[in-house]
């Protein structure tokens, strides 16, 4: 039912979107619409995503790039970023008149869990307090969070947070990355991984990625 590249506009109508490419989720997550009904994604991230539907993957798309694809058939068809396999949508074509009907945002089922605590022993930074909790789990919303995206960068750079949070970095790069702070480091992150560390004590602790060295490196302030 994937009726191939992007359609140019004159073509098709009618026009159904945008949806959104932020923060590494579609928006709206779910559309519905009609047979002959063309599709908008338009990537506002800062890293690049690209469209994959039944198998076929769209152009990667930079910031502000857009990529259309008209449903000819009626049917439900989920799709999902090709470089970001956790990034998921849907794209409903009904057979009756959705003309009048407002578009549908499918609230994000919550991610199951799954904690595998380290067994390493983190040595202690000195005159800092780090409580290090070491947990490799599939990535949900949280507050106070880095992530670690496109061209080996975390962003943001530089964080600051109260003493006693909760800081996660969130793997949303194809490479694998380690997280090093001071003399503790997390395991291996793999795409779509996340390590957390809580900061106890008011000072400054840079970091890197124990791969890649001074070239991938941040900083948390802790106030």
């Amino acid at each position: 039912m994937f009726a191939g590249a992007a359609i140019s506009s004159d073509m098709v109508t009618p026009q159904i979107g945008p949806v959104k490419i932020k923060n590494y989720a579609f928006g709206p997550n779910t559309v519905t619409a009609t047979p002959g009904s063309e599709v908008v994604w338009v990537n506002n991230d800062s890293a690049s995503h690209s469209i994959v539907i039944d198998g076929h993957q769209s152009p990667r798309l930079r910031n502000g790039s857009e990529f259309r694809h008209t449903f000819s058939a009626a049917g439900e068809y989920h799709y999902q970023c090709g470089i970001h396999k956790s990034m998921k949508g849907t794209v409903i074509i009904a057979k009756y008149d959705t003309a009048s009907m407002p578009q549908a945002s499918a609230k994000k089922p919550r991610p199951v869990i799954e904690n595998t605590t380290s067994s390493m022993s983190p040595t202690p930074i000195p005159s800092t307090a780090i409580h290090p909790k070491a947990v490799q789990k599939n990535i949900s919303a949280e507050k106070n969070t880095i992530s670690i995206v496109d061209f080996m960068r975390f962003s943001p750079a530089v964080l600051s947070v109260a003493a006693g949070t909760e800081v996660t970095w969130n793997n949303h790069d194809g490479s694998n990355h380690i997280i090093q702070v001071g003399n503790v480091r997390s395991p291996r992150l793999r795409h779509d991984a996340s390590f957390s560390y809580r900061f106890d004590k008011p000072g400054e602790y840079p970091y890197i990625c124990g791969i890649h060295g001074n070239k991938m490196s941040g900083k948390i302030i802790v106030e």
